[in-house]
């Protein structure tokens, strides 16, 4: 009797583990239109669009995501989910821990994933009046592009879009979930999974 009890609890461990490591989920074809509507996304493929010019290079840190995140594409940092480089750990749901202070810490603590070179792009991206900032050269840049209030709006790593959903009703805003889309070279959908926090 004890033996099936420790099965079945032995089971019940590994499934629970199983479900906390949540997958994007595709998302199917005929509903990627209303998905893809719901966050704008000819807003978001107009700043694909565009050629952008020259910007300031600066070195920055990197701090790698949290357990929280999925797997992102390119290696994203996540001390960029606002456009300052700050935010260092972001609440799901309905709050959001505020970028932490940095001055007078340990340069281990401050950097813990290291450091990485990124260009401050001059020009506002077109429709969204956001900034834009470039991590990285060549085919393993992550071009990121951020609303107006400083959060991340998208980034394109490849021919992969990820596009950051927010929760604006809060005081602070949160980030509730992700949609990772693949796209063509014109940048139109192909693929859609969805990630819910």
């Amino acid at each position: 009797m004890k033996r099936i009890i420790l099965t079945f609890l032995t089971f019940l461990f590994a499934l629970s583990v199983l479900a906390s490591e949540k997958e994007p989920k595709n998302v199917p074809k005929n509903k990627t239109a209303k998905v893809l509507k719901s966050v704008a996304f000819a807003t978001i493929r107009s700043t694909l669009l565009v050629t952008y010019g020259e910007g300031e290079e600066k070195q920055s840190a990197y701090t790698p995501c949290s357990e929280n995140f999925p797997s992102m594409p390119g290696d994203f940092p996540c001390n960029y989910l606002d456009y300052e480089g700050t935010t260092m750990e972001v609440a799901t749901q309905s709050t959001v821990n505020e970028g932490e202070s940095t001055e007078g810490s340990d340069p281990e603590d401050v950097f813990p994933g290291g450091k990485i070179f990124i260009k401050l792009i001059k020009q506002k991206s077109p429709n969204l009046n956001g900034k834009v900032v470039f991590l990285g050269e060549g085919e393993d840049q992550l071009k990121l592009f951020y609303g107006p209030k400083g959060q991340i709006s998208h980034y394109l790593y490849r021919q992969t879009l990820v596009i950051f959903k927010w929760d604006w009703t809060q005081s602070e805003p949160s980030l509730t979930g992700l949609l990772f889309v693949n796209v063509n070279h014109e940048y139109f959908p192909v693929e859609v999974k969805e990630y819910s926090f």
